[in-house]
């Protein structure tokens, strides 16, 4: 049974603070939800999900987390913002839909401590936040999401990214480049990417427009200033780019090639799936 629980009081929730709240250990989570009152998703800063210690998904503001829901169309509801571990749109040509979205809740049975932390923007007027989380019956950890953010300084043109870390038995299932513009009127950032993996083009050079109109065609909604490449557009995580250095499918090589119409600071933001009892990334 899917049990629908508040989780304990967040503590260090004030102007300026960093907040943090334990999960109870021994059940498997499938989402959590955050009610936010005197504070907006943005003024809620470096959002970290981590176990035992060790970071397992990141986003700079939890807004960045709104515009993840935006984008998979998962449903939202004002005032408040939803964490999913276990997937909506994950799909599976050999298992049951519900089966193959669940195997990445957060199970906790075996860990020591699982906590989230952010810190709280020192404009919020008195910041109230409560939590909710969906649970089922407990597992280990497993295979898990992992978002991880690597930031850069682009030039006006071409720029080339090959220093992406690359998990070993991990699955990279989403790459978002992040560009905001100064010129909104006449820039959008990123133009088009190619993606290659052993020289081999895995995402080639789109117009823009069509290449968000496919997203939209998978279930998918182009985000503004970010351009996803979606590696588990059809929903099947596994048949994404497995990581590998051995044998027929060894990976050498994995690169972006990015085309920006403005210069500045970027993000490229990595969405791993990957086996947390066999990682230590």
């Amino acid at each position: 049974m899917l049990e629908l629980s508040p989780l304990n009081n967040i503590t260090g929730v004030h102007a300026g603070g960093t907040a943090s709240v334990s999960l109870p250990l021994g059940l498997t989570y499938e989402t959590i939800f955050f009610d936010l009152q005197g504070i907006t998703p943005a003024q809620i800063k470096n959002f970290r999900v981590e176990l035992n210690g060790r970071m397992l998904t990141e986003y700079e503001t939890l807004a960045e987390l709104v515009k993840e829901n935006d984008y998979y169309e998962r449903e939202q509801l004002d005032g408040y913002v939803a964490l999913h571990f276990t997937r909506p749109e994950v799909k599976s040509a050999l298992s049951p839909d519900l089966q193959v979205q669940r195997f990445f809740g957060l199970g906790t049975v075996g860990l020591e401590l699982a906590q989230i932390k952010f810190d709280i923007d020192s404009a919020a007027t008195n910041p109230q936040i409560k939590a909710w989380a969906h649970k089922s019956a407990g597992t280990l950890p497993g295979w898990l999401f992992k978002r991880r953010v690597f930031r850069f300084n682009f030039a006006q043109g071409t720029n080339e990214v090959a220093d992406i870390p690359r998990p070993e038995g991990a699955h990279i299932a989403l790459i978002e480049i992040r560009k905001p513009v100064q010129d909104t009127e006449n820039k959008v950032g990123v133009t088009e990417v190619e993606f290659l993996v052993n020289n081999t083009k895995w995402r080639d050079r789109l117009p823009l427009k069509l290449h968000n109109h496919i997203l939209k065609q998978g279930g998918r909604t182009a985000q503004k200033d970010t351009f996803a490449v979606d590696l588990m557009q059809q929903g099947d995580v596994f048949s994404s780019l497995m990581l590998t250095k051995t044998g027929e499918n060894a990976i050498h090589d994995m690169r972006l090639r990015i085309d920006c119409d403005e210069g500045g600071a970027a993000s490229v933001i990595v969405h791993y799936a990957d086996n947390y009892a066999a990682s230590s990334f």
